[in-house]
């Protein structure tokens, strides 16, 4: 019965005005014939439920109540710890109303998941960090691996208990503080404040009441988080959201040392790959897209909170399709992120233009925009569409402000370029155009084009693919009938015109011509048959075509 002193009004209109409130009525009881507080206090009377198991729980489901935890004091000589609580799971089945059973026996037992909804698996939580005298009571860092063993016995509707938060209590660091919040979410452990809530600190009200570190604690899969490394007490810890094979996870980065460190999560090792978008559910921030590792600063007995997850947009043109002949502006990317559409080593965009992504974007709307603060190792990804199969010509205009760089390009992952070299252009503001042909017959169809940066430090403004000129003339005839010939670039335009007895000698004359490598197209101006060929001047593919 209550107390008609403290509670003049009765249980049941406290449980009215607590429901009122919004929030849940819980008591506390125990299986022996005393409460602890009785035990610990030499009080002699009838506290416990030990042989009153029906008649208490009807008690409490006529009061209202939601959460009846269950200690384990003053057992009564020859009882059975097993059957005690066991009996007082039934007389709560059969109550008429819906509460919640936390076992409070000091340490987990195999019948306790058939038995209540939360069961302790540790003695008591000490407000400190690391408990070094006592057997019994355990600082929080140390309750952290006495509950670690037991994540697989946890799922919806059944928790390992670790006990209450010290949070607040005047002991805890902040980053101790955040600690125990962060590694309590990641275990999926009820969340109990032990502090006085009337008079917490904003920094304790913000680390209790974080949305984003209570969502991971209630995730509906109901996943205990686990520890996947530890070295120089620096630990990973992960906890799969929505389900077992989620690709979304909750990572802890906890550092129990003694000075700040560097902690790297390899996403391999929780079970991720490509590129992992990171979050940070202390500072409320999305910290971008990154391949393979993440990495951050965490103090002294701090722990960094992540929701690593994979990005959902599949690859896709940014514009439409770029068809081949055509022009494959640099900025135009596919859609789709790092890791899939694109690589870039520092995952923000230097240039703030254009787009939002990763990859480094300068120029602008008059002029044009172009990639550049390129890397070696990075690359881009370009959905196209090659009208026939045959062998292109290609001119890239790109810029240098060093003294080389260099790209290639594969379509569907075949090399069609081989190592294209940039020479030095005095400035990455000053652009010149390179040209060559591809190494191999492009196969008609839409393919995946990719353009690698091999060597640092190449701007790239655009590449356009132009079909070669076929050579007209009979095969059995030399193609230096005449010796005089006009001279044009790819775009149709005349430059001037040469003259030669043999090849060596137009080149040298186109040479003295253009000023420039190129690819360039002849076509003799006398002559019984009109013919045009291709001539490569100062080129990687400098022979004759």
């Amino acid at each position: 019965r209550a107390d008609p002193t403290r509670f003049p009004s009765g249980m049941k209109a406290l449980g009215d005005y607590i429901h009122s409130k919004s929030l849940k009525f819980g008591v506390y009881g125990d299986r022996g014939a005393l409460t602890c507080h009785h035990y610990n206090n030499n009080i002699q009377s009838q506290s416990g439920s030990y042989g009153n198991e029906v008649r208490d729980a009807n008690t409490f489901a006529s009061w209202g109540v939601d959460y009846l935890k269950y200690d384990n004091c003053g057992p009564v000589a020859g009882s059975n710890q097993q059957q005690d609580y066991e009996r007082m799971r039934d007389a709560l089945l059969n109550s008429g109303r819906a509460i919640v059973y936390s076992i409070c026996a000091w340490g987990y037992q195999s019948w306790m998941p058939a038995t209540g909804n939360l069961w302790r698996t540790t003695g008591d939580i000490s407000n400190k960090w690391e408990e070094t005298s006592d057997g019994f009571f355990h600082g929080v860092i140390d309750i952290v691996d006495l509950n670690e063993p037991y994540a697989s016995n946890a799922s919806p509707g059944g928790w390992n208990d670790p006990d209450m938060l010290q949070i607040g209590n005047g002991v805890l660091t902040d980053n101790e503080s955040r600690s125990h919040m962060a590694m309590w979410a990641i275990m999926a452990a009820p969340l109990i404040a032990g502090n006085d809530i009337r008079t917490m600190s904003t920094t304790t009200k913000e680390i209790l009441l974080n949305p984003e570190v209570i969502a991971v604690n209630q995730d509906s899969a109901g996943i205990q988080g686990t520890r996947v490394s530890a070295t120089n007490n620096l630990e990973i810890w992960v906890k799969p959201l929505g389900s077992k094979t989620s690709s979304t996870k909750a990572v802890a980065l906890l550092n129990r040392s003694s000075s700040t460190a560097n902690i790297t999560v390899h996403f391999s090792d929780v079970g991720l790959s490509g590129q992992v978008l990171v979050r940070d559910l202390w500072a409320h921030e999305d910290k971008g897209a990154f391949l393979d590792t993440f990495s951050m600063s965490v103090p002294s007995h701090g722990t960094g909170l992540l929701k690593l997850s994979i990005p959902t947009v599949p690859q896709a043109p940014y514009k439409s399709v770029i068809e081949i002949p055509g022009t494959v502006e640099a900025e135009d990317y596919d859609v789709g992120g790092l890791g899939v559409s694109y690589y870039d080593s520092d995952g923000t965009n230097s240039g703030n233009v254009y787009r939002t992504d990763g990859v480094d974007i300068t120029g602008d709307a008059v002029d044009g925009y172009k990639v550049g603060w390129t890397v070696a190792g990075e690359w881009l990804e370009y959905s196209v569409s090659v009208k026939k199969e045959a062998t292109y010509a290609w001119t890239a205009r790109v810029s240098m402000g060093g003294d080389s760089a260099a790209i290639s390009m594969t379509l569907d992952s075949v090399d069609i370029s081989g190592i294209i070299q940039v020479p030095g252009t005095g400035s990455w503001d000053d652009y010149v155009e390179i040209s060559g042909t591809t190494k191999v017959p492009l196969k008609s169809g839409e393919h995946v084009l990719r353009v690698n940066i091999e060597e640092s430090y190449v701007n790239i403004d655009w590449i356009a693919f132009k079909e070669p000129i076929v050579n007209i003339a009979s095969p059995k005839t030399s193609p230096y009938q005449s010796n005089k010939y006009q001279v044009y670039d790819l775009q149709g335009r005349m430059l001037g015109q040469v003259e030669g007895q043999n090849s060596r000698q137009i080149k040298s004359s186109i040479q003295n011509l253009v000023q420039k490598q190129g690819i360039y197209v002849i076509r003799r101006t006398s002559g019984s048959r009109a013919t045009a060929q291709i001539v490569h001047i100062g080129t990687s593919a400098d022979t004759e075509k």
